[in-house]
């Protein structure tokens, strides 16, 4: 049984009952612009910002090439997705493609897992928090957490326009933010005494680029949009490859002075504002804090209430959700009681004392599942789907495809296998109990989910018939 949210279904306007889908009210207002936006959003405030202390933690001097690593694996990844992604736009590709191209179920628990990962919003907040504690000790990061994932939940329900438009102006300002930070930070590394880049071996150094795949991976955010967006097939492909590889550069070049300038005890867990305050003027280092880091903080979390509800917004309308839970207000254009779901799993983690480092590991597990998954399905897409494939604005020769989708997947695989070693106990029953209720639901609701599809099904062949005069 397969799902019929397919590329190009019209309006809500003279549908009949059957096909009508709550997804088919969201507006498509994002340009290249804004799709850029959003994926150089995404992938910048979830890593440099974030993670960067955990990997030198973890690596020393070796996180700059983890860096690299990371954005290879993810680059790689990128290219059949972006290629599934152009030749089938739609809402939630996260559930939809996983569902039309392999089984409904399928889709409904890797869109139900990758929510789970949205507690990386707690993520983003917690390291906001420690930013602003390091300009006021009066600034507490839980409840900084807090009130920024109300601030963005609430801005988000007034409409992907908005968040686009808002992208726009948050990626300029963070750019500006960071490139003041490689720039004063190139100038003072003592190459001489640059520190062990395999301290431990090479192992903790994979593991390293493994965690910093989430913080590179974040332009998957945007093929999520496809719906939304005035030319997805041009612009996904762009945003996605172009902006990993944008971020990835300056990554690199934020990570030489991060571990290259303090001894690495001093920096290892600590955010960059740390290492900041040895080389930058007290005003620049403030404006480091506020237009790079804090701007990359907040402008990934309003991104990911952008893309965030769009799998599950594509499952409540094949009925693995009621119904309700996954309306669209028509004004704004909005899945309003999805986005309060993302809004709870964002605040919960830093109420009850999350580690950020756990939030990050466990979030990177799920991306590389997610990879595995979609890759497989641009796989398949080729031969169920082949008008798609072949009028695609952005395809791969055949022998490329399954070349680059082998080793995707194959990376893919081990970097999960790595991250699970840092998995503590409430990471493990935390996941088992989510996919345990995932599964349930998908045993309990496929039989609804299997009567909608074939209504839709049989709604469908009725209107594209011809009839007989």
């Amino acid at each position: 049984m397969a799902s019929l949210s397919s590329p190009g279904t019209q309006g809500t306007e003279s549908v009949p009952a059957a096909l009508a889908r709550n997804q088919d009210n969201l507006k498509r207002t994002i340009g290249l612009s804004g799709a850029m936006s959003i994926s150089v959003n995404q992938i910048l405030g979830g890593g440099i910002v974030s993670l960067t202390g955990v990997a030198i933690a973890m690596t020393g001097g070796g996180v700059p090439i983890a860096y690299v690593l990371a954005v290879i694996v993810v680059i790689i990844s990128s290219v059949p997705y972006a290629a599934l992604a152009a030749a089938y736009p739609t809402v939630g590709g996260i559930y939809t493609w996983p569902a039309t191209l392999i089984h409904p179920r399928v889709g409904f628990l890797l869109a139900w897992l990758m929510v789970l990962g949205r507690t990386s919003l707690s993520l983003y907040g917690l390291a906001a928090g420690a930013y602003l504690n390091a300009v006021n000790p009066w600034f507490n990061p839980v409840w900084v957490a807090v009130s920024l994932v109300t601030i963005f939940f609430l801005a988000n329900i007034a409409g992907s326009l908005f968040s686009a438009r808002l992208g726009v102006v948050f990626m300029v300002t963070m750019l500006a933010g960071f490139l003041v930070f490689a720039f004063y930070g190139m100038s003072k590394v003592n190459w001489e005494i640059y520190p062990e880049v395999m301290p431990e071996g090479l192992v903790p150094l994979l593991s390293a680029a493994a965690l910093l795949s989430f913080a590179t991976g974040g332009a998957f955010g945007v093929a999520e949009l496809g719906r939304e967006m005035k030319n997805p097939g041009r612009d996904i492909p762009l945003a996605m490859i172009g902006g990993t590889g944008l971020v990835g550069v300056l990554y690199v070049l934020v990570a030489l002075p991060a571990v290259g300038v303090l001894p690495i005890s001093e920096v290892a867990g600590q955010p960059l504002s740390t290492v900041a305050a040895e080389f930058l003027p007290h005003g620049l280092w403030l404006f480091f804090i506020l237009a790079g880091a804090m701007v990359a903080l907040i402008s990934t979390m309003n991104s990911e209430f952008s893309w965030g509800p769009k799998g599950l917004l594509a499952a409540s309308d094949d009925g693995w959700l009621p119904r309700k839970m996954g309306a669209v207000n028509k004004r704004f254009g909005t899945p309003h009681w999805l986005l309060l779901i993302l809004y709870f799993l964002g605040v919960i983690p830093a109420m009850v004392g999350v580690d950020i480092s756990m939030i990050g590991t466990a979030a990177s597990v799920f991306v590389q599942v997610m990879f595995m998954v979609i890759v497989i399905c641009s796989l398949i897409m080729r031969h169920k789907m082949p008008q798609l494939h072949e009028t695609a604005p952005f395809k791969l020769n055949k022998g490329l495809h399954y070349t680059i989708a082998v080793v995707a997947v194959l990376l893919s695989a081990y970097q999960g296998y790595l991250l699970l070693d840092y998995f503590d106990a409430r990471a493990w029953i935390a996941c088992a109990v989510w996919v345990g209720v995932g599964v349930i639901i998908s045993i309990a609701r496929y039989p609804v989910v299997k009567r909608t599809l074939q209504e839709r099904a049989h709604a469908l062949r009725e209107t594209t018939t011809p009839t007989m005069d």
